[in-house]
């Protein structure tokens, strides 16, 4: 029993780990809504609390200052109050008119430094709208590539790390040809030292150039994964390798080839997640009917692309994902990441609109037919909560949002305890 403790442990702290974790302030500046939900109904007022502590007490007659407004856009008003002798100073922020979000900032200036925070409050948030649309081929264009890419053989190599083996689980780093002749996907994979066939995970990255070692420690809980980069190169160099890719010829990948849907950067990499459920599914020791997709951020878009482009997949996990709605800034609100379409001024903004409709997560959720997990806060500046609601609220499947409205960028553990606990469910695994 302690053996499989210390296991689950290091499963959840490594699962956590790859989003990172909150950092303590010397001073936290706190703006409280009046519901303890952070959620209102469009057009109702939030009355804010506003605070400053230090070394666990409150700070009476202190500066606060202020700002509030769409959220990621420009504030609507800013100004200062004072906390009383009780430490608290009170604030009314307008409801919105229609569903979104709203974002108050906070700060405090002490001894020259200044401690900030946000919080962002939901205005009928699962009345959300996406601002992006559905082009009318966007089935049949993803169908014929996926068409042209299953006649491309995986001419698959295989190497086992010895090194990074043991007694539980077997490394193996892998390529894979992908969508087409001399292009590849590279991953590491962890296989537990078990008879039988086996559930799977692919597991999906987030944003960056980098490496990727094994074991996996989900591979601990049963699972034969698969962890995948989506660049196309070695998961397994120097890193000083990715560090020049990543400021050099991989910088801005994200934008790379936008103009135009069959060039832009990510159609390689969509139909390279269908290429690597392709092997999953080509292994002897993988149960096909038990395979999940996982991942946050982009790694969580990519959860999304590959279960809608993908039957084969049985259920996915899906945090704070990345491109969703990505035209909301073009249309007047936030957009998710990588917060395309800012400058208005752009010659080619018209045709990068429309070639975004074809890799919006939005348009792939609406195709989503398995039962999926969901994790997010409220506080997410990099993949804003406007845009992932926008993709949560146009999926019909079975799902389950996991909130944790105080989070930013990252998760709190029992958030994975309770996605590992869910996948085991749908998988009918034994849950300790």
């Amino acid at each position: 029993m302690k053996k499989a403790i210390c296991i689950l442990a290091a499963t959840l702290l490594a699962i956590t780990s790859v989003f990172g974790q909150p950092s303590k302030q010397f001073i936290t500046v706190y703006a409280e809504p009046d519901h303890s939900d952070w959620t209102y109904s469009c057009g109702e007022k939030a009355v804010f609390t506003l605070y400053a502590v230090k070394e666990n007490v409150r700070m009476p007659l202190t500066e606060i200052t202020y700002s509030y407004g769409p959220e990621k856009l420009k504030a609507e008003k800013s100004g200062t109050v004072t906390t009383g002798k009780d430490g608290f100073a009170r604030i009314t922020v307008p409801g919105r008119k229609v569903p979104g979000f709203t974002t108050v900032n906070v700060s405090v200036t002490y001894n020259g430094k200044r401690y900030s925070s946000q919080t962002n409050i939901g205005f009928d948030p699962y009345k959300i709208e996406p601002t992006t649309s559905l082009p009318e081929d966007f089935e049949s264009f993803w169908e014929n590539a996926k068409e042209k890419a299953a006649k491309v053989p995986m001419l698959t190599r295989v190497r086992y790390s010895q090194e990074e083996s043991n007694d539980k689980v077997d490394v193996y780093y892998i390529r894979i040809q992908s969508y087409k002749a001399g292009n590849y996907v590279y991953g590491v994979l962890t296989v537990p030292n078990t008879e039988g066939r086996k559930p799977a995970i692919l597991r999906l990255p987030g944003a960056a150039v980098r490496k990727f070692s094994g074991p996996d420690p989900l591979a601990y809980e049963g699972f034969v994964v698969l962890n995948i980069g989506v660049h196309g190169i070695p998961v397994d160099q120097d890193s000083e390798i990715y560090r020049q890719l990543e400021n050099g010829a991989m910088s801005g990948y994200v934008l790379k080839g936008l103009e135009n849907r069959d060039s832009y950067y990510y159609k390689r990499t969509y139909l390279g997640c269908v290429r690597a459920v392709d092997y999953l599914c080509s292994r002897d020791d993988v149960d096909a009917s038990r395979i999940a997709c996982y991942g946050g951020s982009q790694g969580g878009m990519l959860s999304i692309v590959t279960a809608a482009l993908d039957k084969r997949i049985s259920a996915l996990f899906a945090y704070f994902p990345a491109f969703c709605d990505v035209t909301g800034y073009y249309y007047g609100r936030s957009g998710g990441w990588p917060h395309l379409f800012l400058d208005k001024s752009d010659p080619l903004i018209e045709k990068k609109v429309a070639v975004s409709k074809y890799y919006d997560v939005v348009n792939f959720a609406r195709f989503l037919s398995q039962p999926g997990f969901y994790a997010w806060g409220f506080n997410d500046i990099v993949c804003c909560p406007s845009s992932t609601f926008s993709a949560y609220n146009v999926i019909t499947a079975p799902k389950q949002l996991c909130l944790a409205r105080d989070t930013g960028h990252w998760l709190y553990p029992w958030q994975s305890e309770e996605a590992l606990k869910w996948l085991k469910s749908q998988f009918n695994m034994q849950s300790e």
